[in-house]
């Protein structure tokens, strides 16, 4: 009776195993496709930052020049 138990014990921990390895796959999945959505939004953010920047630049040109016309 001992064996048959052990064996049934066994049997219950392979497929724990082969469920946990199932989920840990999948977690590793969706992890991966978090970091690329992720690396997309960190590019765009950048992108949206120098585009910001530039466009504070040229404003500020756009406003020296003004100032030097209302100067003369």
């Amino acid at each position: 009776v001992g064996m048959f138990e052990e064996a049934r014990f066994i049997k219950k921990l392979k497929a724990r195993v082969k469920e946990l390895m199932e989920i840990n796959k999948e977690h590793q999945q969706i992890n991966g496709k978090l970091n690329s959505e992720l690396e997309i939004e960190r590019k765009n953010h950048t992108l949206t930052r120098e585009g910001l920047e530039l466009e504070v630049r040229m404003k500020d040109k756009e406003l020296g020049r003004m100032m030097k016309k209302l100067q003369n």
